[in-house]
């Protein structure tokens, strides 16, 4: 539930916090007052946008705080809110527009998203105002209420499971229907695509080998001269490596005469001259190496090309090529046994369909048998309401398969005696629509779990004569979650538990909102007012007693709290 809200910089509200309590809260004022304000920063705290003329200082930022207690069933409904409570039982909700318009909002300190916020607000409040009654009478939005009466998740998963598998089926027949229509050309390209790719093996490392070969061919000569000339500076006879080490043994051996430690000096040179020549018995080697015969030559460079060609159409790299080799062999196999997989595709999308009308068969009876009790509980519901005559039904008709099922629900209404039963959107009034809005909260008051129910002018086109009605019907539904309602009939606002006073006053040279709780004289009080106007008089006071005492006898004759 709702435990604070504070609103700054919004509308009339220049600084404003509410201590809110469980229980049916209402909120009464005189129109312009800004009770539609404080819903408006509810939204907005929950993401929802607001206009740049709803701030007061437009050089300020204007911001909105709630305050929310949570329950560990509300945590079990909807996981997310386990770490963002980080095992708390309260989340504060800080949401702030900046002056340039950028929005900033937190969660217990937490940096979130705007969509973050908008999820997290689908599962705590329930907004119901002028323009959230059209939802009932959106046939596409009668399924999802239906379902919410049903009890089958089990049933639903398996659906699900079984209709993925059968959407894939699907695409899969799809595509070979696509190939098999360009099934010859396609063979073709592919075959040759194939063809073109295996020319050469792709594989890097044998490219690399083959570039080097490729670069050592190209520069031969060059390489040719390099060697030789260091082979002839190592062997040349009068002044070559070779012949230089040669004449320096006699000198050797004369210092070992003399001095036995010079002994290491002759190692040495016998390890330089066996070194020098082992290299030139490879630079020998090598020049014998880069004699490329012609043919050789040129099959080297047609195989260089065959891979530049390749990179150019498939690469840039050769594990590029070699990846879509791969899939036109597969794209190939597919096309080319398209008959033999077409068959198997249709048999097995035929035992998918099999038992994807089996399952949407039970989703189908839960359903009849939820719209069953529906019926029965929206016509009593109404009744009280003060529809006398009305019929309702739920209609399930039967439709292609989607991901809920393959059935098509609609609600039908007849409000008055004698007429046929039509779609909701065809003959509900806005009063009549916000009364079947609150008949359905009731339907679904076990089966839905949001914990806060806002109700924005409910009394909309409503007369005192059910505003007794209906103030029992939100005391009722405030029974096991908390309901801020906000009202201008003084029958709906004396089943309050929590009666709130928005008053306008002026400050300065500015209007300002400030919020009043009223203790039970100023209900009275209020009460007298909201039925004579801004005087009370003596008659309208004993008429406010009656209204709470009445309001009493029904909450206590209905084992309210």
């Amino acid at each position: 539930m709702i435990s604070m809200l504070t609103i700054k910089n919004f509308g009339l509200i220049d600084s404003l916090s509410i201590d809110l309590s469980r229980g049916l809260t209402v909120l009464t004022g005189e129109t312009g007052a800004g009770k539609s304000i404080l819903i408006d920063g509810l939204r907005f705290c929950l993401g929802e946008k607001i206009s740049a003329s709803a701030v007061r200082d437009p050089n300020a930022p204007c911001r909105a705080e709630l305050v929310i207690e949570i329950s560990s069933g509300l945590i079990r409904e909807y996981p997310p809110l386990e770490e963002l409570t980080a095992g708390e039982d309260q989340l504060i909700i800080n949401r702030t527009l900046l002056p340039d318009g950028k929005t900033k909002a937190r969660i217990n300190g937490l940096a979130v998203t705007l969509a973050q916020l908008k999820a997290l607000g689908d599962h705590l409040m329930d907004f119901h105002g002028p323009h959230d009654h059209q939802m009932i009478l959106s046939p596409e939005a009668h399924r999802g209420i239906l379902d919410r009466l049903c009890a089958m998740d089990t049933n639903m998963a398996a659906y699900t499971q079984i209709y993925e598998q059968y959407m894939q089926l699907k695409h899969e027949r799809q595509q070979l229907g696509e190939l098999a229509a360009t099934r010859r050309r396609d063979i073709e390209m592919l075959e040759h695509q194939i063809k073109e790719l295996s020319a050469v093996p792709l594989d890097e490392e044998q490219y690399d080998l083959l570039i080097e070969q490729q670069t050592k061919l190209n520069n031969a000569e060059k390489l040719y001269e390099a060697a030789q000339q260091m082979l002839a500076a190592i062997e040349r006879d009068d002044t070559g490596v070779s012949e230089g080490l040669a004449s320096a043994f006699p000198h050797a051996k004369t210092l070992n005469r003399i001095d036995p430690a010079t002994e290491r000096f002759t190692r040495s040179l016998a390890d330089i001259q066996d070194s020098v020549s082992v290299l030139a018995q490879e630079l020998r080697g090598y020049l014998d190496s880069l004699s490329f015969e012609p043919e050789e030559a040129a099959q080297i460079n047609r195989r260089c090309d065959l891979y530049y060609d390749i990179k150019r159409k498939y690469g840039p790299e050769i594990a590029h090529a070699a990846a879509y080799l791969e899939q036109t062999r597969e794209k190939y196999e597919r096309i080319v046994h398209a008959e033999e997989n077409t068959r198997a595709l249709d048999e097995k999308a035929a035992a998918a369909e099999i038992a994807l009308r089996r399952s949407a068969a039970v989703l189908t009876k839960h359903r009849l048998k939820a719209g069953q009790a529906l019926k029965r509980t929206i016509e009593q519901e109404l009744k009280e309401l003060g529809i006398q005559h009305v019929k309702f039904d739920c209609r399930i008709e039967k439709s292609g398969f989607t991901a809920a099922g393959a059935d098509a629900v609609t609600f039908y209404i007849s409000p008055n005696k004698g007429e046929d039963l039509k779609p909701l959107a065809d003959i509900v009034s806005s009063g009549e629509a916000a009364r079947l809005m609150l008949a359905l909260k009731k339907a679904l008051i076990e089966a839905d779990p949001i914990p806060v129910l806002i109700f924005d002018e409910i009394d909309a086109q409503i007369g005192g004569r059910l505003g007794t009605v209906i103030g029992k019907k939100l005391k009722e539904l405030s029974r096991n979650r908390q309901v801020i309602a906000i009202t201008h009939l003084p029958q709906i606002a004396s089943f309050a538990d929590t009666h709130l006073k928005i008053v306008k006053k002026v400050a300065g040279e500015r209007t300002v909102t400030h919020v009043e709780r009223l203790d039970a004289d100023g209900t009275l009080k209020e009460l007298a007012q909201m039925m004579s106007g801004e005087r009370e008089t003596g008659i309208a006071l004993d008429h406010a007693r009656e209204l709470v005492n009445m309001a009493k006898r029904q909450r206590h004759s209905a084992g309210a709290v």
